[in-house]
C-alpha cells in the first residue's frame, strides 16, 4: 500500500501544472492527410501551430494533450451534422475554439484546408497552398489562420474594432486643414497689397518722403504677409500627411 502511495506521488509529481489561461484557449487536433506521406502532414500541422501559438491573447493546448484526449474518444473526430454536436466536441477538449485542419496532394501541390469551430458549433473555412519555397510555408500558415481567427467576430463586433483608432489622425488632419486655410487667407492678403502698390499710389497719401516711407511699409507688410502664407502652407501640407501616414498606419 505504501509502494503505491509512493508510485501515485511520484506520477503527480512528474505532471507539470497546468498555466492559467489569459486568453481564448484552442485546441488543434491532428491533421487528416489524403494522398500525402504523414511526416510532411506533420510538418505543415507544426507550421500551423506555430502561426496559432504567435496569435495573441489565445493559448494552444500542448499537442499531446489533445492527442491523449483524441485517443481517449476512439482516436479520431467523429463526423457531425449540426452545429449542437460541434458544440458537445470543442467543450470535450475543455477549449473555445477547436481547429482541424487536412493536407491535400492532388494535382502535384500540397494544400492544407483549416476548419475554425467555435463555441457556438459554427465553422469557419480556410486554406493555402504551400508555396514552393520551403521559407514562406510559415508565412502562408500565419495568413491563412489569420483569416479565420478574424473571421470569428460577427459584423458588428469587427465594425467596433476597426472603430478603436487614436485620435491622432483626425487631429494631424484637422491642423493640417487650418493651417492651409489661414495660409490661403494670409496669401490672398499678400496677393491683395501687391494689387494695390502696383496700381496708383497703393493708398499712400503726401510727398516725397513720407510717399517713399509709406511705400516701404506697405511692400514690407506684403512680404511678411507672404512668408506667413508659405509657411502656413507648408506647415499645413505636412501635418496632412502625417495624418494620413498615421491612417493608413493603423488600418487593421
Amino acid at each position: 500500500m505504501m509502494v503505491l502511495s509512493i508510485a501515485l506521488l511520484l506520477t503527480l509529481g512528474n505532471q507539470p501544472p497546468k498555466v492559467p489561461c489569459q486568453g481564448e484557449r484552442l485546441a488543434l487536433v491532428p491533421f487528416d492527410t489524403l494522398a500525402v506521406a504523414r511526416p510532411e502532414a506533420r510538418r505543415m500541422e507544426d507550421a500551423v501551430r506555430r502561426a496559432v501559438a504567435r496569435t495573441a491573447n489565445t493559448c494552444l493546448d500542448p499537442r499531446q494533450q489533445t492527442v491523449e484526449e483524441l485517443q481517449a474518444r476512439g482516436g479520431q473526430l467523429a463526423p457531425c451534422l449540426d452545429a449542437a454536436c460541434r458544440t458537445t466536441q470543442v467543450k470535450n477538449f475543455g477549449a473555445q475554439w477547436l481547429v482541424r485542419g487536412r493536407v491535400l496532394g492532388l494535382g502535384g501541390e500540397r494544400t492544407v484546408a483549416l476548419v475554425l469551430v467555435g463555441p457556438d458549433g459554427q465553422e469557419r473555412r480556410s486554406a493555402f497552398t504551400l508555396p514552393k519555397e520551403e521559407a514562406g510555408t510559415e508565412n502562408a500558415a500565419a495568413q491563412a489562420f489569420a483569416s479565420l481567427w478574424e473571421g470569428r467576430l460577427p459584423p458588428a463586433a469587427q465594425r467596433v474594432e476597426k472603430q478603436r483608432r487614436g485620435p491622432w489622425p483626425k487631429v494631424l488632419m484637422g491642423a493640417g486643414a487650418v493651417a492651409l486655410a489661414a495660409g490661403v487667407g494670409f496669401g490672398l492678403a499678400a496677393r491683395s497689397t501687391e494689387n494695390r502698390l502696383s496700381e496708383g499710389n497703393g493708398g499712400c497719401t503726401g510727398e516725397g518722403e513720407a510717399l517713399r516711407d509709406c511705400f516701404a511699409d506697405g511692400l514690407s507688410k506684403g512680404k511678411k504677409q507672404s512668408r506667413v502664407a508659405n509657411g502656413l502652407l507648408g506647415a499645413g501640407a505636412l501635418l496632412g500627411a502625417g495624418g494620413a501616414l498615421f491612417f493608413v498606419w493603423e488600418l487593421p
